[in-house]
């Protein structure tokens, strides 16, 4: 924090008389800026500097990445200044440094410096100046969208109203966003209404909303903490509409783009953690070692979860809950999303806002159940899946009444040689569950009269789309040909001989959504060797950013294939060309976990990617006789 200190003193310092305000997001105290103009981005607002206002500097400080985001979706309300500072005290190691990407618009032509620095690991700090006074906001948003991988779609629409102290926390990462006072009305914008839906933060019996919207009320957190609701009558707030927690829609969101599985250790260095009070508020402590403090609001951050990344897993005992039980569900949520492996006893009556099948899995596997890595991993996939579907910010919303986003169509992209194969290939698609797709399946030197091919699509109930290629046409154009016959949105590349989990497509659409990433994928972590009749578990590290995922599973955007030009016109190392391309074009590649894929691995004469059978039995964490997949992929066993 003396970092963050110094800043204001040096901004005081250099503008003399003229006014310097401070905003900061994530401290709960802040003493040491009692001597400056201050506002706490999480606290009320109503007093805060008029947006149309100005000063000389202004500086927005936040405790992680995470704050940072929930500081953007208020960018309008601060006023303008020549010079801009925004500091984070703390990143997760794998942020890199928050490089702007000023556009051409007229708000960022004033702008005549712009200084990213690191003075002091792992802080990251950004100064802007201008030539003239402009609104500081556009800098805050910019520097948040930086460290998300400047990508466009953060938050959907509708456009969210937010209202009284806290409300960010309900849509964190959104400068659309539109603020307003505590009575309303949000701002026009535009000559429009200036949102969609309105959440309120409020206490009992608030004024009438003074705008056309009905707002969507939520208690401040004061009404919702333990001191309150064991005084007389205070408990019965849980029983009407406003204090409900019967259900995922009454509690804050996860701010799933920057708490979700990655930086997930497969293999952790510490024992199991528990959950325990310390100062009023939730603890994680392993060995008598306090590894983290939450938030008195419960808010779960990137931070928090790095530092308990080592752990086997955390025990949750709510009987020595957070500081309220709203509080108590955020963390639990929150560290469901990252993919923390959270075990627990019976879940209070009171915790119905986790839903059903989050509570079901948070009991359903007891600390034996973690002692195995692999079952450990199994765990906590299923709990990422669970609360990142039902605690992000898109699916609260909906859950809220915000129009459902359309479900993305994914085209499945298989070329095959082998008609033999065709029926197996298209059984691994017909197995998948909670996703929209197509199937392109591109005969490569077979005609669509073969009988085998005849009757693996008579078994085939979803839609497909069938053409031949000729065996001459090299391998590269024909997937370009097939994906020329695509509709999807997305298109995910698959192999005839592969095994695919229930949940491939769906997983990897969840971790486009919460990586930011062009390209995502799996790795070859599991992998059948048929020759021998081996299944091999490879020593991989997954949920991280990275320049290699196996071929058989490249999942991309439909228009960031279509930018690289696709593949490269030959007929192999197709893969690696065009996961090279996607980077030099300043794309990212995400690689998921690995439990839903299983390469098989025959003659290397059969395959593209020639690689001896050797490369697959070093570096490996353990290998069975026999056809061996791990609970995930949901097939029989077969023992040698």
């Amino acid at each position: 924090m003396s970092l963050l200190i110094d800043l204001v003193r040096a901004a005081v310092e250099r503008n003399g008389k003229q006014r310097v305000l401070v905003y900061h997001a994530g401290f709960e105290t802040f003493t040491e800026l009692e001597p400056y103009e201050v506002v706490d981005l999480d606290g009320d607002l109503d007093d805060a500097p008029r947006p149309d206002g100005s000063a000389a500097e202004i500086l927005v400080l936040a405790r992680t990445p995470t704050d940072l985001r929930r500081a953007a979706s208020l960018q309008s309300l601060l006023p303008l200044a020549s010079r801009v500072v925004v500091a984070v005290e703390e990143t997760p190691p794998w942020y890199t440094a928050p490089v702007l990407s000023p556009t051409p618009a007229h708000r960022w032509r004033a702008l005549t410096e712009l200084r990213v620095h690191q003075p002091k690991r792992p802080s990251w700090v950004v100064h802007a100046r201008f030539s003239k006074p402009t609104p500081a906001g556009r800098t805050l948003a910019a520097t948040a969208r930086a460290f998300a991988a400047h990508r466009l779609d953060v938050v959907a629409a509708p456009v969210a109203g937010l209202s009284g102290p806290g409300a960010a926390h309900w849509r964190p990462g959104d400068p659309n966003a539109a603020p307003a006072g505590a009575i309303g009305p949000v701002p026009e914008r535009f000559g429009a209404r200036g949102s969609d839906l309105v959440l309120r933060v409020t206490g009992q019996d608030p004024d009438p909303w003074a705008g056309d919207e009905i707002p969507t009320d939520r208690p401040v957190a004061e009404l919702m903490s333990w001191e309150q609701l064991g005084r007389p009558g205070g408990a019965k707030i849980l029983e009407t509409s406003f204090g409900d927690l019967s259900e995922p829609r009454t509690i804050p969101p996860v701010d799933d783009r920057s708490v979700n599985p990655m930086g997930f250790l497969t293999v952790p260095s510490l024992g199991m953690a528990d959950l325990s009070v310390e100062s009023g508020r939730w603890a994680i402590t392993c060995d008598g070692e306090t590894l983290v403090r939450f938030a008195t609001s419960g808010c779960v951050t990137d931070v928090d979860v790095n530092r308990i990344r080592r752990v086997r897993g955390v025990r949750v005992d709510w009987r020595r809950s957070h500081s309220g039980p709203v509080a108590a569900l955020r963390v639990v949520t929150g560290l469901a999303a990252a993919g923390v492996p959270l075990i627990s006893d019976a879940v209070p009556r009171w915790a119905g806002a986790l839903g059903p099948e989050l509570d079901r899995l948070l009991t359903s596997v007891g600390e034996p159940g973690l002692a195995d890595d692999l079952e450990r991993e199994e765990h906590s996939i299923r709990l990422r899946r669970e609360a990142l579907r039902t605690h992000g910010v898109r699916a609260r919303w909906e859950q809220l009444g915000a129009p459902a986003a359309p479900t993305p169509l994914i085209s499945v992209l298989l070329t095959t040689r082998r008609p033999e194969m065709v029926r197996f290939a298209l059984e691994q698609m017909a197995r998948q569950r909670g996703a929209e797709f197509e199937m392109i399946l591109t005969l490569h030197g077979i005609p669509s009269g073969h009988p085998d091919v005849v009757a693996a699509l008579a078994s085939f109930d979803r839609p497909v789309t069938v053409f031949e290629a000729s065996r001459e046409t090299v391998f590269g154009t024909v997937l370009n040909e097939a994906a020329a016959r695509a509709s999807g949105t997305f298109l995910v590349k698959v192999d005839d001989d592969d095994w695919y989990g229930p949940d491939f497509l769906s997983d990897l659409l969840l971790a486009h959504s919460y990586s930011g990433a062009e390209v995502v994928g799996m790795v070859p972590e599991f992998v059948y060797l048929a020759s021998i009749g081996v299944t091999v578990h490879r020593e991989q590290v997954t949920e991280q950013i990275t320049n290699f995922i196996a071929g058989g599973t490249i999942f991309a955007e439909r228009s960031t294939f279509e930018a690289i030009g696709g593949f490269r016109p030959m007929p192999g190392t197709i893969d690696a060309q065009f996961q090279h391309a996607v980077q030099a074009a300043g794309g990212q590649i995400y690689r998921t976990h690995g439990l839903g894929y299983i390469l098989r691995r025959g003659n290397a004469a059969n395959h593209t990617w020639r690689e001896p059978i050797g490369t697959f039995l070093r570096r490996n964490r353990r290998q069975w006789r026999g056809f061996r997949p791990n609970a995930l992929m949901e097939l029989p066993v077969e023992t040698a």
